[in-house]
């Protein structure tokens, strides 16, 4: 069995279950315990379970590393107002720092091919901008990711150390008032904390589904982002948060 179809097999158990011990798998798939074990790892890098001992934890929606088709279609309408917005933030011959969300995917995409440096671990952004001819392209290599088509991991993260930063745009996954911005995986988690303190300015593009949210890895404070982009005026705690810190705030509604 190839190792594509027993992941897709592990994860359909763990949504029945809730659970599964490595024992189980490796007799209901036929193959070794250390097979299932480095499943297992794999899974885990890619946000899509918790190991435990002996076994694996379903993780809930707030904590899973969606794939990449899954995020496109979330709040889709939002992303692309945000991504709109975003465009008059760009200035001529800066270097940007794109993450690997679909949001900055579609700011990618509405890119006017002018003078710019980008650096971005996503594949999906780096192809989006081949065609955009006055536009230079640094992709950070690392391990590739599934389900969001990027590579992260120690050369990502060296990759991303050579380069200076005028402003990083990124997004995340929860968006909560005292503990930050979280991201499903370590991996992202860390490349993104470092994004931004190499920048020297953080716009955070993040639709209002966000708010309220917190997922498994935090990476950034509120107080660390400069100007957030969003498609619906933050309410309670969030909003009393930016404002007190001085964050800037745009809603395209």
């Amino acid at each position: 069995m190839l190792a594509l179809e027993r992941h897709r097999k592990l994860i359909e158990s763990l949504n029945a279950r809730g659970s599964v011990r490595t024992v189980e798998v490796a007799t209901e798939l036929g193959v070794t315990e250390e097979t299932v074990r480095r499943d297992f790892e794999r899974l885990e890098t890619d946000g899509q379970l918790l190991r435990t001992h002996g076994g694996a934890l379903r993780l809930d929606v707030n904590r899973r590393e969606f794939p990449m088709r899954e995020r496109m279609a979330q709040n889709a309408s939002g992303k692309a107002r945000i991504a709109r917005a975003a465009l008059c933030h760009i200035r001529e011959g800066s270097t940007l720092y794109f993450d690997a969300s679909t949001t900055v995917l579609q700011l990618a995409a509405l890119l006017p091919d002018k003078p710019l440096t980008i650096v971005t671990n996503s594949l999906q952004t780096a192809l989006a901008l081949m065609e955009k001819t006055n536009i230079t392209v640094y992709l950070l290599g690392g391990r590739m990711a599934r389900t969001s088509l990027s590579c992260t991991g120690s050369a990502a993260m060296q990759g991303l150390e050579l380069n200076r930063i005028d402003s990083a745009f990124i997004s995340c996954r929860g968006l909560d008032a005292s503990l930050g911005l979280s991201d499903a995986t370590e991996d992202q988690a860390h490349l993104k904390r470092q994004a931004v303190q190499r920048a020297s300015e953080v716009v955070l593009l993040a639709d209002h589904s966000k708010v309220g949210l917190s997922s498994s890895f935090f990476f950034a404070k509120t107080s660390d982002v400069d100007l957030w982009i969003t498609d619906a005026l933050p309410q309670g705690k969030i909003f009393d948060a930016v404002v007190s810190q001085g964050t800037k705030l745009e809603v395209h509604k």
